[in-house]
């Protein structure tokens, strides 16, 4: 594809900064794309362009490139565990555009490019998207083949299925579907192509699977006969995916021009500050001879005033010198008063002590019976704070209690218990996101089977895993490992693959 070349000139380094700081001041909102750029490259910016200190402006090493190296992984993926200000910071999809036009980007990188969305249970704010959902997608009649892609939570289902298609060069006339398997032989359709991937209850490692409906007019899966698309009907989520290679040929082209304008520009500005420094230097030179002319004048008569002074202090001293005599003469009578009265106050002092070494045994009985008291009730008050604790946390049980039916088997528990892992299946099938359908007796069914599901229980009650409060048998272990991974109790999970190890049976993926 030919390349456009730019014709814009490169805007002066004040107007960049301008340009720049107005943009990083856009508040974050839903749905829109900001991006990363690496925080010692935007330092190095900031320092070149006087974002800080404009009075050494151009004065720093230009900084080259935009560069995500230090971000990235060998696979071009976002590194784990980065930290925003220390090793990244975020700019609107405007700021980005401008700079990576003013700088280009590092060869073999693509920009790093993240979705604002809506975070919080009951209170939703807008948060940067920083880590993508890794999805395994395939072909329902190869399953076995899967091919690991990225996807935002704010991708629409429309654009998943469009993705598929494209990955696995479907004809364009054939209808399809996609399918969520959430486990070995449990399939869920995904319909509604424009709800998001958040919307879906989709979750990290999916696996999603395309079912090409067959030349005979039928699907795979026969017991589901509703309709498939085509490629025209997945029209309105299809995305163009410009190469990076092209997108570097276009920016680097256009630097090219920019470059030699911005040299021009910087020697017009060069010869324009030499005049204006050799104009002030001469200006600097006239008004050091004015004012060294002026400043001789002021000593002069400096002087005259020093000598006036030093008349009037020769006075002063004399004055000085009879003011000390009579003064002597007042210290010799003062000095016999302090006597008299330093005996006076050592005698009150002795009467003072007595009478403070009373008073402080008296205090120190007082304070020790009050400490005895103020202990007794702290030890009470603390002994009611308890039993507040524990009413509220009974009270706040029996105002939320649930019933499940787990296979068969009646549970009674309470919606705090079931909710305590928000990332768990429970966690989100009580959240009241989604709408759940109870018996004539009340209760929630489960279709699982029961016999384990009080582990499962007494592991959220409890916040853990109590010692000794799972069975040793690697069999069972097996089987309540099974309902961790269902429920997707990760913590529960971890124990008993830890229990299995120190047992001899190491624990088997799925």
């Amino acid at each position: 594809m030919a390349s456009t070349r730019r014709t814009s000139k490169c805007s002066p380094l004040k107007e960049q900064r301008v340009q720049i700081a107005s943009l990083l001041k856009t508040p974050l909102k839903e749905g829109e794309s900001w991006y990363l750029i690496s925080t010692k490259w935007f330092s190095n910016w900031k320092k070149y362009v006087g974002y800080e200190d404009q009075a050494n402006m151009g004065e720093s090493k230009y900084p080259g490139c935009i560069d995500n190296s230090s971000l990235l992984r060998e696979d071009g993926r976002l590194r784990k565990n980065v930290v925003e200000e220390l090793d990244y910071v975020i700019v609107p999809s405007a700021a980005w555009e401008k700079l990576s036009a003013f700088f280009g980007v590092a060869a073999n990188q693509q920009p790093i490019e993240r979705k604002v969305i809506k975070h919080g249970v009951y209170s939703k704010s807008c948060k940067i998207e920083l880590y993508l959902m890794d999805f395994n997608l395939g072909l329902l009649c190869q399953p076995g083949h899967a091919i690991t892609q990225e996807f935002s939570r704010t991708d629409q289902i429309g654009y998943v299925h469009w993705k598929i298609r494209k990955l696995f060069k479907i004809d364009p006339s054939r209808e399809t579907r996609v399918w969520n398997r959430f486990m070995s032989n449990t399939y869920e359709q995904l319909g509604d192509h424009d709800n998001t991937v958040q919307e879906a209850s989709l979750y990290q490692g999916q696996v999603i699977l395309l079912e090409v409906r067959e030349k005979d007019g039928g699907w795979t899966r026969k017991k589901d006969s509703s309709g498939g698309y085509t490629e025209s009907d997945l029209a309105q989520y299809r995305r163009e995916e410009t190469p990076q290679g092209e997108k570097m040929v276009s920016v680097m082209e256009g630097l090219h021009g920019d470059f030699a304008t911005f040299l021009q520009q910087r020697e017009t500005e060069y010869k324009q500050q030499e005049e204006m420094l050799s104009d002030s230097f001469n200006r600097f030179v006239y008004q050091a001879k004015v004012r060294f002319g002026e400043e001789e004048k002021s000593l002069n008569e400096r002087q005259e005033e020093l000598n006036e002074r030093d008349r009037v202090l020769r006075q002063l001293e004399n004055d000085y010198q009879q003011r000390s005599d009579a003064l002597e003469e007042e210290w010799k009578k003062l000095n016999e008063e302090k006597v008299d009265f330093n005996k006076n106050c050592m005698e009150k002092e002795e009467q003072f002590r007595k009478e403070r070494q009373e008073f402080r045994e008296m205090c120190e009985t007082r304070e020790k019976d009050l400490d005895d008291k103020k202990q007794e009730i702290e030890k009470r008050e603390e002994e009611l704070e308890t039993e507040k604790r524990q009413m509220l946390e009974v009270n706040k049980i029996q105002s939320n209690k649930i019933k499940l039916d787990v296979g068969g088997n009646l549970f009674s528990t309470s919606m705090t218990t079931l909710t305590k892992e928000a990332d768990s299946m429970l966690a989100v099938m009580f959240s009241g996101r989604h709408p759940l359908k109870t018996d004539d007796d009340g209760s929630y069914f489960i279709d699982r089977d029961g016999t384990h599901f009080r582990y499962v229980l007494n592991y959220l009650r409890d916040g853990g895993v109590k010692e000794g409060t799972l069975p040793t048998d690697a069999q069972i272990l097996k089987e309540i490992r099974n309902e961790a991974e269902y429920y997707q109790l990760e913590g529960l999970g971890k124990t008993i693959d830890d229990m299995r190890a120190n047992l001899g049976d190491e624990t088997e993926e799925d």
